[in-house]
């Protein structure tokens, strides 16, 4: 099942890797200053994972689940959201869908919660 996710959603990465992209890659650093301005944090790791460590406030919405695209169409596109992953990997495809179904200020934290816990940030257990 990954994997022919992964097939059906790789052409939208393709196309959105030319011209001018709405995704910008932050450190965890650059992460901290703008949760502190109040933007939101979309993790995109499932919930098991999501449960074993977040940043606080974090909105929990599986880049894997049949769901993904049903709860991203929930959100506002105008406004700007930081995309979390385990390392960052994934993170930067998540939003690059995002970015082609229109959410025009987005952020992947490069490192994921990996980077994210490296630098010694809270960390949430739990839901």
């Amino acid at each position: 099942m990954p994997f022919l996710l992964f097939i059906l959603i790789f052409p939208f990465f393709l196309l959105s890797c030319g011209g001018k992209s709405n995704v910008k890659e932050i450190s965890p650093e650059e992460t901290l200053k703008l949760i502190e301005r109040g933007v939101v944090v979309i993790d995109v790791r499932t919930p098991e994972e999501f449960v074993t460590g977040h940043i606080r406030g974090a909105k929990n919405i599986d880049f894997m689940s049949r769901d993904f695209f049903k709860k991203i169409k929930k959100l506002d596109k105008d406004t700007p959201y930081i995309i979390c992953s385990r390392d960052g990997r994934t993170g930067k495809v998540a939003a690059k869908v995002m970015e082609s179904e229109g959410f025009k200020k987005l952020y992947n934290m490069d490192g994921g919660i990996i980077g994210w816990a490296e630098k010694n940030y809270p960390v949430i257990k739990g839901h």
